[in-house]
């Protein structure tokens, strides 16, 4: 085997760097030259054993760079890394031992690694369990909280550190005529006023979440325009009817008036003038 030899003596030492069956025949010749050659000894070699060490880390997170290394001890010659085992989507190990990646997937996930030697002996890793967690995503409001009655509207959430599609959704009330598209954007004409607290979730392709802080949205009152009639005089006991109109109003608009008005004139919710 190599690494062996045999000396003169008959001693036949060293440290075997090969495995296998080894028939050895050895020979004596003596000051006379004669000589004598004993029957086959067969020596077997067998594998040592290869001890493979986990890294200590077992923790990542998705989206996030990766770099852990599998060692061994006990190898002879080329020391070989393999595993038949599942990654996390976005990791890979190296021939030398290196996991590394950026994971795209979370979960837990159970490893074994084979180390394999030049004489093709192989030792494996006790179960290396890798725990790749939820990135922080992070949800930002607009930087715009107003908007007016009437008026087109159209503001847009972002965030950071969502792995792969990132999903806008709120299960808060929105002023009426706006929604929110799963990607972020807050739009439309609203037709109502008010103050609007809105709660936006992220969520990424592995279920993972993330909210935004409160984002309030007050909608103000439009300007409505009321324009008075072109005629401005009447005459005694002659009936009279003018309309005021208005401009900008949402849904029903009612005039009323709280001023004293002619004595037999009366104004409609339509804004006629009458009477």
């Amino acid at each position: 085997p190599t690494g062996l030899t045999l000396s003169t003596a008959g001693v036949l030492a060293g440290t075997p760097t090969q495995t296998g069956t080894f028939p050895i025949v050895v020979t004596v010749t003596d000051s006379n030259g004669c000589t004598g050659t004993s029957a086959t000894y067969t020596l077997v070699i067998a594998c040592q054993t290869i001890t493979v060490t986990n890294p200590a880390n077992t923790s990542g997170t998705g989206g996030v760079a990766f770099s852990e290394t599998f060692t061994q001890t006990g190898a002879i010659g080329t020391a070989t890394f393999t595993t038949t085992s599942t990654l996390p989507a976005g990791l890979t190990l190296s021939t030398a031992g290196v996991l590394s990646g950026t994971p795209t997937a979370t979960g837990s996930f159970p490893i074994d690694v084979t180390v394999t030697d030049s004489n093709g002996c192989t030792g494996t890793s006790s179960t290396y369990t890798l725990v790749i967690a939820c990135p922080t995503i992070t949800v930002n409001n607009p930087a715009t909280t107003s908007g007016t009655a009437g008026a087109a509207f159209s503001e847009t959430f972002t965030q950071t550190c969502a792995v792969g599609t990132a999903t806008f959704t709120t299960s808060s009330t929105l002023p009426a005529g706006l929604t929110l598209s799963s990607a972020g954007v807050l739009s439309g004409t609203p037709t109502v006023t008010g103050s609007f607290p809105i709660d936006v979730t992220v969520t990424d392709d592995n279920s993972c979440t993330g909210t935004n802080t409160t984002y309030t949205l007050v909608i103000a009152c439009q300007t409505i325009t009321v324009t008075n009639p072109a005629t401005t005089t009447g005459t005694v006991n002659a009936p009279f009817s003018q309309t005021f109109t208005e401009s900008g109003s949402i849904g029903g608009a009612t005039f009323t008036t709280a001023s004293t008005l002619p004595t037999g004139l009366t104004l409609s919710a339509a804004g006629v003038l009458s009477g």
